[in-house]
């Protein structure tokens, strides 16, 4: 059973009567409970789709970082602030100080890790500490989560960045944002948080977006007065085009057609609301599906 009052405060926004002025809030007239808990379940069908291909990105990001430090690097060599970008640029309003205290922190945030996993008598993690006194990247790099491979990414030397964004034809500065957005929506799933109408936003509340690519263009989606397309940048929306840009075609269809597929299931299921409403709020243009076949 669910309990009625999250279901309803969580997914009331759009049964609402927005042009009621009363004191109360006031549902638009046939809004049922029922309807309301078609919409939850039908955001909980997403997460488990979702969550599904966030993870597979998620593996080969991991797999592809992983091989590629150790490649140039060797085993145990992740805890060194050397092997690091700490060089000052000038956008980042940030002294050489600051910049090696934060790759100081990503590296304390591993070892962190790591003390965790011994912690918990993780096999492989004590089985390389107790044998070899460390534990080699492609090993913990199971363990970490995506944010900390998301910063791990975004602190690489220039060139390992690029030689890694190579492999999924995505400039560093593309592949940064998309870890950090891809980020935000795989904890939401985690933590079972409202998803389907949620924004990406960073620590000080502003939106986190992803880089405007070739996607956003070749769907025709409008552009807002600061020439940013109005939707695919920190929606639900966002983490399709990050599958499409990552994922394998064959993932990536059967990915696409699952969420039709709930979609067309909630749309019979509404009757004070339409299936228009609610990708409005999910960040969906009204040609999404057209997506599949670019």
């Amino acid at each position: 059973m669910e309990n009625y009052y999250n279901v309803v405060n969580g997914y009331k926004w759009l049964f609402i009567d927005k042009d009621y002025n009363g004191p109360d809030e006031k549902y638009k007239d046939g809004a049922s409970f029922d309807e309301l808990y078609n919409l939850y379940l039908f955001d909980r069908g997403l997460k488990n789709i979702f969550i599904k291909y966030i993870l597979e990105i998620e593996s080969k990001v991991k797999a592809i970082i992983s091989h590629d430090f150790f490649k140039k690097y060797g085993y145990d060599n992740y805890l060194k602030v050397s092997n690091f970008d700490t060089k000052v640029k000038r956008w980042e309003g940030k002294t050489a100080t600051q910049k090696i205290g934060d790759v100081s922190k990503l590296i304390a945030n591993i070892q962190q890790d790591i003390s965790r996993q011994l912690s918990k008598n993780n096999p492989m993690i004590s089985h390389y500490m107790l044998t070899y006194g460390y534990v080699p990247f492609w090993v913990l790099v199971n363990s970490l989560s995506l944010g900390t491979i998301s910063y791990f990414y975004s602190y690489l030397i220039q060139k390992d960045q690029n030689d890694v964004g190579r492999q999924f034809g995505l400039r560093p500065e593309e592949m940064t944002k998309i870890l950090f957005v891809l980020t935000i929506y795989r904890n939401a799933c985690a933590h079972d948080e409202r998803f389907y109408n949620l924004k990406a936003l960073r620590n000080d509340g502003k939106p986190n977006m992803i880089k405007t690519n070739k996607l956003h263009d070749r769907m025709g989606i409008p552009r807002d007065e600061n020439n940013n397309p109005i939707y695919g940048k920190n929606d639900l929306f966002a983490i399709v085009i990050i599958c499409k840009l990552i994922l394998m075609d064959n993932s990536f269809t059967k990915f696409i057609d699952s969420v039709k597929l709930e979609l067309d299931d909630l749309s019979s299921k509404l009757s004070t609301i339409g299936i228009e409403d609610v990708l409005n709020e999910m960040g969906f243009p009204a040609n999404w599906y057209d997506i599949k076949t670019l």
